[in-house]
């Protein structure tokens, strides 16, 4: 009823509303002032109804002013509720609107779509409660936020702080929202608006990224060496807790910003920023270099460092990424393992022998028990100085003995191997042979303090055996002489005791005497005489024959092969006395050998490779060929070659390849053969005919690689090179190429191409406020709506750099052709983007160029459309314009950069 009468009532003319109210009020009055007057005084005067009379009208004129006072305000509150329903209605953001009371007014659609309650679900909002948070102690939890959160609003008169909240939809899903509320206004006072807004596709992004960056951090903190990364200005933008410390500070927070001239090694800060610019510049990495480096309490310390360049997605260098790890303990583990190491390897080459290690620098000198014990002496009864091995040393020997020594140590020979003679406690002398080598590290360096270490071996029976072997010489040297082979004879320590005339000469010597005392080591380099003295000493341990194969080099430097046969030599009481060896060249058979290997190996190569008679029958593939084409050796074997022909080719192309193989003995091109399964594929085929002595072809070897990855890769980087990789619209390139080839074509038809040159309007806006993927976005979907548009084949749609776009119609019969497709384009991207829940409105602004009549060429037209479009801009953008003479002339008023 209010709803139909206030319509009515407000359709009246106000003179009316005033005549029927005049006309009801003394239709009303008069008879009650008269019956009145009657009552009171039995008669009815007409002074009395006048007054009546003016009273009604006075009384009907003000309540018909305040009746069409009225009416208009209801109306106007009922046009803005409807106002109000249809705005909340329509909001894509979930709304509700509850009194104070906690009774619930009324819920907008996207609440009902985004949670699936309706009004009849949650009339109050203690249902809202229970229903959206059934967990008993999250509920009350999110019950609390929410009254603190009113609380500190209608304290501080501020407004609402939004909370973040799981709910639980109708269907038992869980969302992830941000809610707020506000109350209305005085017409509605005692109500609140809630707000929604649904953020669970954010917030899982956020926490897969909050766990990514977390377990990034957690492995850079884990790691027990120093990371850190800097920007292109070597300002440090980051580092692990183990490099802040070094720098001396706690928080890695206090290094981020700084500069190498901030930290605790501000000296070398410029070597620092050298390496770092050299790494940037070169954009290759600097590994593992080793430096000395000072923390902050002045800790020395030796650092292995790493430094690569840093990278964003597009490959520009960014900054510079340093590892290091302090290695300091490790060199001085590394240092006494050394010198452990040598004293354990003399050691171990002769358990028998005694060990002494001189310490240059210091003479101090330790000798080892069993050096004592050859001398007859307990370990607590010598010293360990220079002068205990001076006091008991044949004064004959000691001067020339320390003369070696300091030769050796300055370098002028390569080893240190001397005989002398030693007095024993008991008195008598004792033959020593010695010898001993420097200490040195991993890298052939000289250790500081400088060390000789070395060995005794007490010698005094070998010299009585010499001595008796000796005397057999003289019988076997006509024997040896005559073997076309080496033979030779050493005593226990290896050293040579008679050697036959083709052993001397493969050594360089011509008298085998000269051979005689000597060892390999005088000869052969270290590791080859190294490896004999392993045999010999094989050979004396097991008493048991040993065949071996191995090398020698000869006095010009040339490797040679020797089969070589060692045997152990005793006396009559088998009591061992030293080796006997004989070895034969075999080099050749060894060449012979390598050719045989290499061969082998190379027919099992990478590269699928098969072996035919001079038929085309298969003889041998190898096992690239199975994986190449499937077939197996006894699928193939025996077949002839057409196994795989593909039926690609045709005759003709078969025929040239035969043609030159005949004529040139070889051939080799892209060939598409067929596979075991039937799948065609592309390789490269080399086939070479293989011919005796007489020139006749006996066999055809070909190889195949599988070139299918490669053409793909090869269609790849043709694509990339021609087109956009944002729009994969044609590029810059493609649309020269393209248009070069119109414009051949309407020259020799005689026809029209016009050029259209395309800039966005208010793109850079975009850009600046939504960020550069939101723009890209949009390139995106300006490039599909292009596309849309131009729908000939021969047109083409390219984006030349930035916003700007290039449409090319390669025959037109007139200009409004070209008018009709621009209009077209500019109502196109008129119209809204929806990018990302972001309405966006751009424009577009177009210049075009027409063939034959503005330009003739692929410059001149670019340029021509290029000055049109500008001016469109000038004409109020979102528009086209084609090139006129005004157009140059304003163009050299104006400048060409134009806002975007």
């Amino acid at each position: 009823m209010k709803h139909t009468l206030i319509p009515i009532l407000l359709g009246k003319k106000k003179w009316h509303l005033w005549l029927i109210s005049v006309i009801s009020a003394i239709a009303l009055t008069l008879p009650t002032v008269a019956a009145m007057q009657f009552l009171l005084e039995g008669k009815i005067t007409t002074n009395y109804l006048i007054t009546g009379f003016v009273s009604a009208v006075l009384a009907a004129s003000i309540v018909s002013g305040l009746l069409i006072y009225l009416l208009k305000t209801l109306h106007q509150l009922h046009h803005h509720n409807q106002h109000l329903n249809a705005i909340i209605d329509v909001c894509p953001v979930p709304i509700a609107v509850f009194k104070d009371t906690g009774q619930l007014i009324r819920l907008n659609p996207q609440f009902t779509k985004s949670f699936g309650y309706t009004h009849e679900d949650i009339t109050t909002i203690s249902d809202w409660w229970l229903k959206a948070y059934p967990e008993e102690h999250y509920r009350t939890s999110v019950i609390a936020s929410w009254n603190n959160h009113l609380n500190d609003c209608a304290i501080n008169q501020s407004s609402f702080v939004p909370l973040d909240l799981k709910i639980h939809c109708k269907n038992q899903a869980v969302k992830s929202i941000i809610a707020t509320t506000t109350p209305l206004d005085k017409g509605v006072s005692g109500s609140q608006l809630l707000v929604l807004f649904d953020v669970s596709e954010k917030a899982i992004l956020f926490d897969a990224l909050t766990e990514s960056r977390n377990i990034l951090q957690s492995i850079i903190e884990t790691i027990p060496m120093r990371i850190f990364w800097k920007d292109k200005n070597s300002r440090y933008i980051g580092c692990n807790s183990n490099f802040a410390r070094d720098a001396g500070f706690n928080n890695v927070n206090e290094i981020i910003g700084k500069y190498d001239d901030d930290l605790a090694w501000q000296a070398r800060a410029d070597y620092y920023r050298a390496i770092d610019l050299e790494v940037m510049q070169r954009a290759v990495p600097k590994a593992s270099y080793e430096e000395l480096e000072k923390t902050a309490d002045g800790h020395e310390m030796i650092l292995k460092s790493s430094k690569i360049p840093l990278r964003q997605n597009s490959g520009e260098v960014i900054g510079v990424l340093g590892i290091y790890e302090d290695i300091t303990q490790i060199k001085k583990s590394e240092a006494e393992q050394i010198i452990n190491r040598e004293r354990l390897n003399f050691a171990l080459k002769g358990a028998n022998d005694g060990l002494w290690d001189w310490n240059l620098d210091t003479n101090e000198v330790y000798y080892s028990p069993r050096w004592k014990s050859m001398l007859g002496y307990r370990d607590d009864e010598l010293g360990n100085t220079l002068d205990t091995w001076s006091s008991l040393v044949d004064p004959k020997d000691s001067a020339a003995t320390l003369a070696h020594a300091q030769s050796y140590i300055n370098g002028d020979c390569a080893s240190f191997e001397t005989e002398f003679r030693m007095k024993h406690k008991d008195g008598h002398w004792v033959d020593i042979l010695s010898r001993a080598k420097l200490a040195l590290d991993v890298n052939g360096v000289v250790l500081k303090p400088q060390r000789l270490i070395g060995t005794h071996v007490d010698i005094s029976h070998l010299k009585s055996v010499e001595s008796e072997l000796r005397k057999k010489e003289g019988y076997q040297r006509a024997l040896l002489d005559n073997f076309p082979f080496m033979v030779w004879l050493k005593d226990l320590e290896s050293r040579f005791l008679s050697v036959n005339k083709v052993h001397a000469n493969n050594f360089g010597e011509n008298n085998p005497e000269s051979l005689v005392g000597k060892t390999d080591f005088d000869y052969s380099p270290i590791e080859i005489a190294e490896n004999y003295r392993k045999d010999d000493l094989s050979v004396l341990q097991t008493r048991q024959p040993k065949s071996v194969e191995e090398t020698y080099v000869d006095t010009k430097g040339n490797q040679h092969w020797i089969e070589t046969f060692k045997a152990p030599v005793t006396d009559q009481d088998g009591n061992l006395l030293g080796t006997v060896g004989f070895a034969r060249d075999i080099s050749d058979r060894k060449k012979i050998e390598t050719e045989l290997q290499i061969a082998a190996t190379a027919f099992e190569s990478q590269e699928g490779m098969i072996v035919t008679d001079a038929y085309s029958n298969i003889l041998k593939i190898n096992h690239s060929f199975t994986r190449i084409t499937g077939f197996t050796a006894d699928e193939a074997v025996g077949k002839k070659m057409k196994l795989l022909k593909s039926g690609v080719h045709d005759a003709a192309f078969y025929k040239e390849m035969w043609d030159s193989i005949q004529s040139q003995g070889s051939w080799q091109g892209e060939i598409w053969n067929k596979r075991k399964c039937g799948e065609i594929y592309p390789e490269w085929l080399t086939i070479t005919a293989v011919k005796n002595s007489d020139n006749i072809v006996t066999h055809y070897v070909g190889t195949m690689i599988d070139i299918t990855a490669r053409k793909s890769i090869e269609e790849r980087v043709h694509h990339l090179a021609h087109y956009d990789p944002l729009t994969d619209l044609p590029n810059r390139t493609l649309l020269t190429d393209r248009l070069h080839q119109a414009l051949a074509q309407v020259r020799r038809e005689k026809a029209k191409l016009a050029l259209m040159f395309l800039d966005l309007d208010k793109f850079k806006p975009v850009n600046d406020l939504l960020g550069h993927d939101i723009g890209d976005l949009l390139l995106q979907a300006v490039a599909e709506r292009l596309t849309t548009r131009i729908k000939r084949q021969t047109d083409t749609v390219a984006r030349i750099g930035g916003d700007e776009f290039v449409i090319v119609l390669s025959q037109i019969e007139s200009n409004q052709d070209a008018a009709m497709v621009a209009n077209e384009v500019v109502s196109a991207l008129t119209q809204p983007f929806l990018i990302e829940q972001h309405t966006i409105h751009i424009s577009c602004s177009i210049g075009i160029g027409i063939y034959p009549l503005h330009g003739s060429d692929v410059v001149s037209l670019m340029r021509i459309a290029d000055q049109a479009m500008y001016e469109a801009k000038r004409a109020g953008r979102g528009c086209f314009r084609f090139y006129t003479e005004e157009t140059t002339n304003q163009s050299s008023l104006d400048s060409p950069t134009q806002s975007p």
